[in-house]
């Protein structure tokens, strides 16, 4: 997938950042009359303010995410499934023209709720709609004035990093939206194509400091086999 990107990290300035943004998704589902599914995957963008010339900061995001949706209405062309969700997301950014010594991050982990609503057009195309929100979240950001001038920049100072001063909330604190919109059309018996679009919101706010924000909106291709 491809799209457009948009970081406020609050703690560094109020200045936004734009990029392209390129991921990589993996997902596995089962169906019967409940839907299990799980996916993972990596994104990255290399953004800019409008100060800057080029893109010399870095974003880079990994997530998985496990859903069970229970079947809730079921007609002769539409279903709707709606259940429960675990989500995982690393979100980490690197800004040197602003501070070349530091990593920043807005790093969760949700439950959250999720549905799924299907439309079948045809024998061989139908219309998928995916919206998920958070309940609860355990989250990471980093603290606004930092003991030290340089991060610890080993592989376990890094991952201790990732997972400091972590703090629970509600979507007061910790809150997503993440929307896909899929056009599924069968290719073969076996296999299926999907032009798809989503979009992610993203807000992170911690008792110290300012709250991280990203917009996302993604378009991008999915075999179903």
């Amino acid at each position: 997938m491809f799209g457009l990107n948009e970081l406020k990290e609050g703690n560094l300035h109020d200045k936004v950042h734009n990029g392209i943004l390129n991921g990589l998704i993996y997902e596995h589902s089962k169906q019967s009359n409940n839907i299990s599914l799980y996916n993972i995957g990596l994104k990255f963008s290399r953004v800019k303010t409008a100060y800057e010339d080029l893109s010399a900061s870095a974003y880079a995001e990994l997530f998985g995410r496990y859903g069970y949706f229970f079947k809730v209405t079921s007609k002769t062309k539409s279903t709707f499934h709606f259940g429960p969700e675990i989500r995982l997301n690393y979100d980490v950014s690197f800004y040197p023209n602003w501070d070349e010594s530091h990593l920043y991050w807005a790093n969760y982990l949700s439950l959250g709720i999720g549905n799924q609503y299907q439309y079948q057009i045809t024998d061989k195309q139908s219309l998928k709609i995916n919206i998920c929100i958070p309940l609860f979240s355990a989250f990471s950001r980093p603290i606004p004035d930092r003991q030290y001038k340089i991060d610890n920049t080993s592989f376990g100072g890094i991952i201790n990093s990732l997972n400091s001063n972590l703090e629970s909330g509600t979507v007061n604190k910790s809150f997503y939206l993440n929307t896909n919109v899929e056009y599924v059309f069968r290719i073969t018996d076996r296999i299926s194509e999907a032009i798809c679009y989503s979009y992610n919101y993203t807000r992170l706010s911690s008792r110290e400091g300012l709250p991280f924000q990203s917009n996302q909106h993604g378009i991008g291709l999915k075999l179903y086999f």
